[in-house]
């Protein structure tokens, strides 16, 4: 004999759902609406729900979120309780960046633009990741290429850190060339 184990509803448009007694509120200069009942449309007529939101919810609605006309309920037969889940939008505002410069990052050198002249900057990152390349193969050689001990060793050599550490160094030189240049 088959057995349900959980039943979810979407309930995906307005016709089927409705908050009742809707207040508009403003919450730090967002207007919103709030509801703590929802009314859904069965075959028997509209069956009353009175819910218990979330700190989340109230958190999401300070922060501009809007409810949507999409929701769902779930049936939690353990606790007896229905779930219902409320989907939120928000508006938001595309942020356009002003003042890209383009950057051209090759192993030895970064390029960069300022009007109609390049600016070069030699690095040396050749020689670390040259240098890290043969410690790796010393390192396999020793110990094997899949050991636990190849893999402490590797982790000693922190080369994601200080590469890392290299491109964010080179960045802030790069930052401060364009800003000396007259660049802002």
């Amino acid at each position: 004999m088959p057995r349900i184990n959980s039943v979810s509803l979407w309930l995906v448009d307005d016709h089927v759902w409705k908050p009742v007694n809707p207040t508009k509120i403003r919450i730090n200069g967002f207007e919103n609406i709030f509801f703590t009942s929802v009314a859904i449309n069965t075959h028997r007529g509209w069956v009353h729900i009175d819910l218990e939101p979330s700190k989340e919810f109230y958190k999401l609605l300070a922060r501009g979120f809007k409810p949507t006309s999409h929701a769902k309920i779930k049936l939690d037969r353990r606790n007896r309780r229905a779930i219902f889940h409320l989907s939120l939008e928000k508006e938001v505002e595309i942020y356009r960046p002003g003042n890209i410069k383009p950057v051209d990052v090759n192993e030895n050198s970064l390029a960069t633009l300022y009007g109609a002249f390049s600016i070069i900057l030699e690095t040396d990152l050749a020689k670390t990741t040259l240098g890290y390349s043969y410690r790796k193969e010393s390192i396999q050689k020793r110990n094997g290429s899949c050991s636990r001990e190849t893999r402490k060793a590797m982790e000693k050599l922190k080369e994601r850190k200080k590469e890392r550490d290299y491109r964010m160094k080179t960045a802030n030189m790069i930052v401060r060339v364009l800003l000396g240049v007259g660049v802002s």
